[in-house]
């Protein structure tokens, strides 16, 4: 008798395993289902947008001259309203400032003082022989995409630019050496 009751519970354990796994399951794809409608969304919108993210750092630069360090697409509920979000050094403040994606009109959010470790990483940008353009620039060679975001930061210890470029209904994620501009890693980012 004991010997059944075991394995009643042992097969009710089991169905209940398979339930949940199933569910997880199902919970997983459609996670992936819904950051994949999100990527081909925001790459559309990107790539459908009247001022580039080259056009935006220039336009970004003309109202605050100083180095970019980082630039972001953002899609909002809207396509009118999506915008490029540009973080930029000026005299050891970092300053964001907003570009409209399909008027180009800038507008200047909140200005903070650099940290140490804010003061360190711009230091070591500085030393950099690529610049941030020139490392989206390779990166797009041979993908040929819409620039999703780019940004200087420090990988082990190294110096590089991270850029996001979307293609077809994938972003790939491509790290560019800072000091020879080559890429040193390129694949397909499955985070987003």
């Amino acid at each position: 008798m004991k010997k059944t009751s075991i394995m009643k519970k042992t097969s009710t354990l089991k169905k209940s395993l398979a339930v949940v796994l199933s569910v997880a399951t199902i919970s997983m794809v459609s996670v992936s289902a819904s950051q994949a409608a999100t990527s081909m969304s925001e790459i559309a919108a990107a790539s459908q947008s009247k001022i580039s993210l080259e056009q935006a750092l220039t336009l970004a630069n003309k109202a605050v001259k100083g180095d970019i360090i980082s630039v972001d697409f953002d899609q909002e509920d809207r396509a009118e309203n999506s915008h490029y979000d540009i973080k930029m050094i000026a005299n050891n403040n970092e300053q964001e400032v907003r570009v409209n994606a399909n008027t180009g009109k800038v507008t200047k959010d909140e200005t903070e003082r650099l940290d140490k470790e804010g003061l360190a990483e711009y230091n070591t940008m500085k030393q950099a022989k690529v610049s941030l353009s020139q490392a989206i620039k390779n990166a797009n060679k041979t993908l040929k995409g819409t620039v999703l975001e780019a940004e200087f930061d420090m990988d082990f210890g190294k110096p590089v630019y991270k850029i996001e470029i979307g293609k077809g209904n994938q972003v790939h994620k491509v790290v560019v050496d800072s000091m020879t501009g080559k890429i040193t890693s390129s694949q397909v980012d499955n985070d987003d």
